[in-house]
């Protein structure tokens, strides 16, 4: 042992013997020292040294304060001590009051530990450094989340539809650091208990096994994730919630007023996960159910194992929108149970689960339905591939030194689907799939580089199709910004369809009541509307309200695309429709882009202020900041 080694043990001892005598206030006053200093590590966005000590499993106690939007209690970390030398343990946490921490002793008494909270660092908060004596194996974190939290948003029930309030969280890509300090990468898989007390009128539900069918008499809600996950997959949601079954193993959770047409739309639930497990192998969550949020949620959906959690905009009524379903249900295989270690990966998730998404629209509704999809998709990418830097172009994204979010545009996503369309075209669908099979057995329950996925894809696939993949080409998508000039580009004839009576109905040669519009799917309205885009004054957009009275769309598909046109004509109905969805709606799909739509108009910058000032307080954080950037608010 090398003489520094013993100087820092020494100094570790005065430490320790130091807090166990003076406690809290002596660790937070500690000199920063080199034993406190912490910089990130092998995940870019995470403090945690979990090549040296790892957490295995999470036990959470909270109360939820719904006045005070608190989340309080403890959480004990046992430990894997992969480096048993290495003194101590490093969690990410952001806004959190940390009041205690302590070592778990055989006798039920609890060892005083020394820690220190490092200085803070943007969006991936600050540090906390625990000290770790020999022999310890499990810390107690005490702790209380702050009315802030980034990754909360409490609702007060003027703000719900059952009047009742409302909590959820949203721990992707690093907000779990700001309810529960934790190793806040997805790097770090762990399982997890957790007890949860609530109001005794509402009801906690977590993506875990043991969400309750109806609400108890206590309040106290316990569940448990016999499975490992990483962070960013830990949600909680509490509110007034009822729950309707759709099948022996899925069901889904909502506000009363939503409860009976949520259990409409989504009864397919069952038959989507029979086509995932005929795809790609067996389901490993035992339950898939859903919880319907309000509709101030930021996203689309959320796929927290055995939870999804989706927005109520997809409740179109005719289940036209069940693709944003399909996606999460295909995170149980791809994302949830095979994981991008850290988020320049990001497309090992998302690019696989669109793939995968689309196969299981194409076996619910067909190959059209799938293709109109896929044309979307691939027109969407093309054209954000314009605007978009190198290093955010390629698959393997230049988010090292951005804030994670910066990782969730359209490439990973859409790029990455269709990468692995290119591979079914050279290598045919029944060898794609085999290989799909196996790797997600591989690589059940851990999380890959793409490195790694690039080294399976080549011993297990390239090397079978040597005349049909080279590696060179495989890089070419993994490393290389934009599309090969060899990507399959996917075709519809049904949207040529639809941009034919487009342009003879905009060259004034057919009628709006000739338009075979009844006989469209969601896709070809899309597409319709779409292809509008700058082409519409005020005398047409009255025509084609009059016609589909898009102004009063239930789909909030076809809602979006008709309010940016209306944007664009400053259509006075449109207009009006506009001022109630953004007050109601915090959808980040719909909402950023329509304020940074008004913001660019000479007339409605100063509006679309006024009116983000007054639906504000019901949206979510990240609806908040994605809102301000599009209006050229704050820095």
């Amino acid at each position: 042992m090398t003489g520094r080694m013993n100087e820092w043990l020494l100094a570790a001892i005065c430490i320790l013997l130091l807090a166990a005598c003076q406690g809290k206030e002596s660790s937070e006053s500690l000199a920063p020292a080199e034993e406190w200093q912490v910089r990130t590590g092998t995940d870019p966005h995470s403090f945690a040294e979990y090549e040296k000590v790892r957490v295995e499993h999470l036990r959470l106690d909270l109360d939820a304060d719904m006045d005070a939007h608190v989340l309080s209690g403890y959480v004990r970390l046992d430990l894997e001590r992969v480096d048993p030398d290495h003194p101590r343990l490093v969690l990410d946490t952001r806004g959190l009051d940390i009041r205690d921490v302590t070592a778990p002793e055989s006798d039920g008494n609890h060892r005083p530990l020394s820690w220190s909270v490092g200085e803070e660092k943007g969006s991936l908060g600050r540090p906390l450094v625990i000290l770790l004596p020999e022999g310890v194996e499990a810390v107690r974190i005490d702790f209380a989340s702050s009315p802030e939290a980034f990754g909360l948003q409490w609702l007060d029930g003027e703000q719900t539809s059952s009047g009742e309030s409302f909590m959820f969280s949203q721990s992707q890509p690093h907000y779990a650091r700001t309810w529960v300090p934790l190793q806040d990468t997805p790097a770090v898989r762990y399982t997890f208990d957790a007890t949860v007390r609530v109001p005794e009128h509402l009801m906690a539900v977590m993506g875990a096994a043991g969400n309750p069918f109806e609400r108890n008499d206590s309040g106290e809600y316990r569940f448990h994730m016999p499975q490992p996950v990483p962070s960013y997959l830990m949600a909680i949601a509490i509110g007034d919630l009822e729950f309707a079954e759709t099948g022996e193993r899925s069901g889904v959770y909502a506000e009363p007023e939503w409860i009976e047409a949520a259990a409409e739309e989504f009864d397919v639930l069952e038959e989507m996960i029979d086509i995932g497990v005929d795809l790609y192998g067996e389901y490993r969550w035992g339950r898939y159910d859903l919880l319907v949020l309000p509709p101030s949620f930021p996203f689309g959906g959320m796929e927290n194992p055995r939870l999804s959690f989706v927005t109520p905009t997809i409740i179109a009524g005719d289940g036209s929108l069940l693709a944003l379903v399909a996606h999460e249900l295909a995170h149980s295989w791809s994302g949830n149970l095979v994981t991008n270690a850290a988020w320049r990966d990001l497309w090992l998730n998302e690019g696989f689960t669109v793939y995968f998404e689309s196969r299981i629209m194409e076996a619910l509704y067909g190959e059209e339905v799938e293709r109109q999809l896929a044309v979307l998709e691939w027109e969407g990418l093309v054209e954000e591939l314009e605007s978009t830097e190198d290093g955010m172009a390629s698959l393997v994204l230049d988010v090292d030194e951005r804030d994670p979010d910066d990782a969730f545009i359209g490439v990973p996503y859409a790029k990455g689907r269709f990468f692995l369309d290119w591979i079914e075209h050279r290598v045919g669908r029944a060898a794609i799939d085999e290989f799909l099979r196996a790797y997600f057995d591989h690589f059940a329950f851990e999380s890959i580089s793409t490195q790694t996925f690039r080294a399976y894809l080549e011993n297990n696939l390239v090397s079978k199709h040597t005349d049909a993949l080279s590696m060179d080409e495989v890089d070419q998508w993994l490393y290389q910004p934009g599309l090969p000039e060899y990507a399959v580009a996917p075709e519809s004839d049904a949207f040529e369809r639809v941009d034919d009576w487009r342009q003879r109905w905009l060259a004034g040669n057919a009628a709006l009541d000739e338009l075979p519009a009844d006989q469209w799917s969601v896709y070809q309205w899309l597409h319709f509307l779409i292809g509008l885009e700058d082409e519409l004054d005020g005398e047409r957009m009255t025509a084609l309200d009059a016609a589909f009275s898009l102004t009063d769309s239930d789909n909030y598909e076809i809602l979006y695309q008709w309010l940016m046109r209306s944007i664009e004509a400053r259509y006075e109905p449109g207009i009006e429709r506009l001022e109630a969805f953004l007050l109601e709606v915090g959808r980040n799909k719909f909402t950023r882009p329509l304020y940074g739509a008004l913001a660019d108009t000479d007339w409605g910058r100063d509006w679309a202020i006024e009116v983000y000032e007054r639906a504000r307080p019901g949206y979510h954080p990240m609806t908040r900041q994605a809102a301000e950037r599009a209006l050229g608010l704050g820095d």
